[in-house]
């Protein structure tokens, strides 16, 4: 399942201070392929809880963890890339296909991180996606 990778992909490919910094092809659900061209950003799912409730219906409450990771060529771009990101994401009720009661918040925030031998920079923000989805 990636309904809260969705919802996080559909906010930042659908806002144009991050889309400026880095193309919607580039803003990517799972690993990034080998040679990807950079900036880009990688979103996966790091956690997810099913909440049990008395009596279910037919929906069950979900809170999922998204990771987005930013892949930059320089530290100040992978700073800007990021706190783009957080002010796309965070805070949002998207709307999503076969999703109800979406909403969207920070959570942590990861270390800078250098890879020397490539030279790319990155960082991670992840954030806690709650949904309604069909049982």
């Amino acid at each position: 399942r990636m309904n809260g990778v969705i919802a996080v992909r559909s906010l930042l490919v659908g806002d144009l201070r991050v889309t400026a910094l880095v193309p919607r092809e580039r803003i990517a659900a799972g690993t990034l392929p080998q040679g990807t061209v950079l900036p880009a950003n990688a979103l996966m799912s790091i956690g997810s809880v099913d909440r049990n409730v008395p009596s279910p219906g037919p929906k069950r409450r979900v809170s999922e963890r998204v990771q987005v990771t930013v892949l930059a060529r320089a530290y100040p771009e992978a700073k800007t890339i990021i706190a783009a990101v957080r002010a796309a994401a965070a805070d949002r009720m998207p709307a999503i296909d076969g999703l109800t009661e979406v909403t969207v918040q920070t959570d942590s925030a990861g270390p800078d991180f250098l890879d020397e031998e490539t030279g790319i920079h990155m960082q991670t923000q992840d954030f806690r996606v709650s949904f309604n989805e069909a049982r």
